[in-house]
């Protein structure tokens, strides 16, 4: 859907766009701005830093789906009652964490550049997340990463075995470690029952990699879409 109406931008007139929720009915969506971003952003830029970001066609995509995300969020609040938060990127990963950001009822889109190489929002956000924030790594494999990088075992607030930690290690610090990489990681988190390759993934998630795919939605879901909180109960 974000694919078609990217074709149908007319670039002489974006203040006056018109997303189309159908191909077959010219007349089914609404009206939208898409110069700019609907709801918030991370990192926040002044205007005249948006209008530039506007040259990459990445940039343009994100200000579509956060237009089509607000529109979704509108339509389940007035019809339905629920109200939601929403994370826009191109990742489950950063979406559930950018979504984190204005809860409860907000919008967030985690801008670019999103490049691997240089400066990288994806990189800059993700480096003040504690490791065990990260979806994806679990507590325990949290823990020997937060061991490792600490060389001794971390304090946890008394009586607390999940959760707690009295020591938080960022992912820059987990990312910047002497060494660190997938190699590394094999050790930190091998052991008997270590799932395959996961080092590698884990390793892929520190740097903002998910290649894991959006499930279809259950008839009576708990959550809505992969960035989609409802506020209200649904059983």
């Amino acid at each position: 859907m974000v694919d078609y109406n990217l074709e149908m931008l007319n670039f002489n007139s974006l203040q006056s766009s018109f997303f189309h929720l159908s191909r077959n009915d010219p007349t089914l969506g609404f009206e939208y701005d898409c110069n700019y971003v609907s709801g918030h952003t991370v990192p926040i830029h002044p205007i005249e830093a948006l209008i530039d970001r506007g040259r990459s066609s990445l940039y343009r995509r994100l200000v579509v789906g956060s237009h089509l995300a607000q529109y979704l969020r509108h339509q389940l609040e007035e019809h339905q009652g629920y109200s939601s938060t929403v994370g826009i990127s191109t990742t489950k990963l950063i979406s559930k964490l950018v979504g984190s950001v204005n809860k409860p009822r907000g919008q967030t889109t985690l801008l670019p550049p999103y490049t691997p190489i240089g400066e990288s929002c994806i990189t800059s956000f993700l480096d003040e997340h504690d490791i065990g924030k990260i979806p994806g790594i679990g507590f325990k494999s949290a823990q020997k990463i937060r061991d490792h990088v600490l060389g001794r075992p971390a304090a946890f607030i008394a009586g607390l075995v999940y959760g707690g930690t009295k020591e938080d290690i960022k992912i820059k610090d987990v990312r910047l470690y002497p060494a660190m990489g997938v190699e590394l990681l094999e050790k930190v988190l091998g052991g008997s029952g270590a799932p395959k390759d996961f080092a590698n993934k884990v390793w892929g998630l520190i740097n903002g990699i998910d290649d894991s795919e959006v499930a279809n939605a259950r008839e009576v879901p708990q959550q809505i879409s992969i960035v989609f909180f409802p506020t209200a109960s649904l059983s």
